[in-house]
Order: structure tokens, then C-alpha cells, then sequence
């Protein structure tokens, strides 16, 4: 995901250039799945054993 977005945003910025209102949200969108990658989504949960609780 975080491939996608650098590239989606790479290609609005360049994009924003020769065709503004294709960059603009093609831009967006990368921006987009780039904040949604740093937040925390689209990653695996990690495995791992959960402590016991004491009964």
C-alpha cells in the first residue's frame, strides 16, 4: 500500500503539471493512502501469545 501511494502521488505532482484537474486528484488519492499507511492501516495485526491473566 505504501508503494502505491508514494506512486499515485508522485504521479499527481507531475500530472498537476501537464493536466491539473487529472494531478489534482490523482495527488489527492496517494495522499490519501499515504496518511492511511502511516495511521496504521492496511497492516497485518501482529502474532504474538497474549499474556495469561492470573486466575
Amino acid at each position: 500500500m505504501i508503494g502505491v501511494g508514494i506512486a499515485l502521488f508522485i504521479i499527481g505532482v507531475i500530472f498537476l503539471f501537464i493536466i491539473p484537474w487529472v494531478g489534482i486528484p490523482v495527488g489527492i488519492v496517494g495522499l490519501v493512502l499515504l496518511v492511511l499507511y502511516l495511521a496504521g492501516f492496511g497492516r497485518r495485526a501482529a502474532r504474538g501469545e497474549q499474556p495469561q491473566q492470573p486466575r
